[in-house]
């Protein structure tokens, strides 16, 4: 669930959004609601980072920005699949009210009919009740007929319903994933760790991060060639997943730069399970493009982090990448643990 404040909060940080809200020239959207409500909760970093450096540099929150923020920091969707499943949507929905119109139509119609008969009955003789009783029973099968083909309609837009439901979470969960090793991308890693953040000061839980980085990943794509530097990346993808579990997250962060999320896990906790990821990319060994044998002595660093209650969301990236890069810069294929 991305939001989980209870009403309390939920209520607090309403009156908050109103004020920033009435504050700037956009209007009051439900973009623009959502982007401050996840920008004051503190849910979302990379929204609050990019949101800062405006105030910072005095830029007018209006309309054109609320939307490029909300695409950007809070919509879990592409723009474009966003736009075309919305379109799907508004398709839908102007179906189902058309069907509906229709047969509303026809059952008006079916009311005058049936007023009119009445009328006859009561005005006209026996000769004409044949008649009268012939057009109840056309009018009755046409009424039955419209009921008919609303049901199918609506069964229709429901299966519709369905599918777009499907490709709506389809789109989601793309937007948000690494095509190269089906990891998360970084705005997945981000969204994710807002969410575990969360949870973690509601329960006050441990979490660690492991930050890693390929060692001559360069070296590696030239003299390999970059279609044998994709293999490694998805190799290391999956010695991460094999040694994750529960609500562990892994992330391609860009290029060879990978990270680990661990929450429910200390700091000797991630170091250990730091240490067993490099020992089995040390001895791993990977396939040529041209068959011709296997590659090893591939190597990673890593940098472990455990959070400080007192730190912010940046702070503790900081740590783990100071830590990261403290690896690199005294020999490599090895783990370093950021201070507390």
């Amino acid at each position: 669930m991305k939001y989980d404040q209870d009403r309390n909060a939920s209520a607090e940080l309403f009156r908050l959004v109103l004020q920033r809200m009435s504050a700037h020239p956009a209007a009051f959207t439900p973009c623009c609601y959502a982007v401050w409500y996840e920008y004051l909760a503190g849910i979302n970093l990379r929204l609050k980072l990019a949101m800062d450096e405006m105030v910072v540099k005095l830029l007018p929150f209006d309309d054109a920005a609320i939307e490029r923020l909300f695409e950007e920091y809070v919509s879990e969707l592409r723009g474009d699949a966003q736009r075309l499943i919305g379109e799907n949507a508004q398709r839908i929905l102007n179906d189902i009210l058309r069907h509906t119109e229709e047969a509303d139509h026809r059952a008006h119609e079916y009311g005058d009919n049936l007023e009119q008969s009445v009328l006859l009955l009561d005005t006209s003789g026996a000769d004409a009740l044949r008649s009268v009783v012939t057009n109840l029973q056309a009018d009755t099968q046409k009424m039955r007929t419209a009921m008919v083909d609303l049901q199918g309609n609506l069964t229709h837009s429901r299966q519709e319903i369905e599918t777009l439901k499907r490709e709506l979470e389809h789109a989601r969960i793309e937007a948000l994933t690494d095509p190269l090793t089906g990891a998360l991308n970084r705005r997945g890693f981000e969204m994710q760790f807002s969410r575990l953040l969360v949870e973690s000061q509601a329960s006050s839980t441990e979490i660690s991060l492991i930050m890693l980085d390929i060692d001559h990943f360069k070296k590696i794509n030239d003299t390999h060639g970059h279609l044998f530097g994709d293999k490694v990346i998805r190799g290391i993808a999956e010695v991460l997943k094999a040694n994750v579990k529960g609500k562990d997250a892994i992330a391609r962060l860009g290029g060879e730069e990978f990270g680990v999320l661990l929450p429910e896990t200390s700091l000797s906790g991630a170091q250990a399970l730091a240490d067993k990821i490099r020992q089995t990319v040390e001895k791993g060994r990977i396939r040529r493009q041209d068959g011709k044998g296997e590659v090893g002595g591939i190597t990673v660093s890593l940098g472990v982090a455990e959070l400080n209650r007192a730190e912010d969301t940046a702070a503790f990236l900081n740590r783990a990448d100071k830590a990261l890069y403290f690896s690199k810069e005294n020999g490599r294929n090895r783990v370093s643990l950021a201070p507390q």
